[in-house]
């Protein structure tokens, strides 16, 4: 019987091979998203940037069974180095409840990885995230806003393109 991590594997970074149907899976059977999880520490770079576009996906339509992996993901930040996981972890970030300590590690590696990182994605991913933890504490809004126009000076057409998106909503909120 194949495993999750059979139905991840491939070899083109660029696809999303069978995740779909492993988002299936875990919807299905949610006991499988640990599974599913722990794979974005796989030994395989495709099956961790696989694993980490379906807990995503997961996440994206029952964020609470993020919060049972809260403590893993703000102890492994500064761990994780793929391009295809770090979008994901990013937005997976926006989805977690987190204290003020928690919130702050949080936004060090989200400003450190849209600084650095040559992903236009990575880039978004931040932006969407910071955007998301900043309208639930307004403390945060001017500083976030203030990093989503330096990004937009010099990004990509789909920063700007983002960033535009994201202001707005900040204006809806002022």
């Amino acid at each position: 019987m194949p495993t999750i991590y059979d139905l991840l594997t491939g070899n083109d970074l660029r696809s999303i091979g069978k995740s779909n149907e492993v988002v299936q899976l875990v919807t299905s059977d949610p006991v499988l998203f640990d599974e599913v999880f722990d794979g974005i520490f796989h030994s395989d770079k495709v099956v961790r940037a696989r694993c980490a576009d379906a807990v995503e996906k997961v996440v994206v339509r029952f964020p609470k069974m993020i919060q049972k992996k809260k403590t893993i993901i703000l102890k492994n930040l500064n761990k994780f180095e793929q391009k295809e996981v770090i979008w994901h972890i990013a937005l997976m970030i926006g989805y977690l409840k987190l204290t003020p300590k928690e919130l702050a590690k949080a936004f060090n590696s989200l400003y450190k990885w849209l600084n650095t990182s040559n992903s236009i994605i990575v880039k978004v991913a931040c932006m969407q995230s910071l955007v998301t933890h900043a309208m639930k504490n307004k403390k945060l809004i001017k500083s976030v806003h203030d990093e989503i126009e330096k990004q937009m000076l010099t990004g990509a057409p789909a920063i700007k393109a983002r960033g535009r998106h994201l202001l707005a909503d900040f204006n809806k909120t002022l």
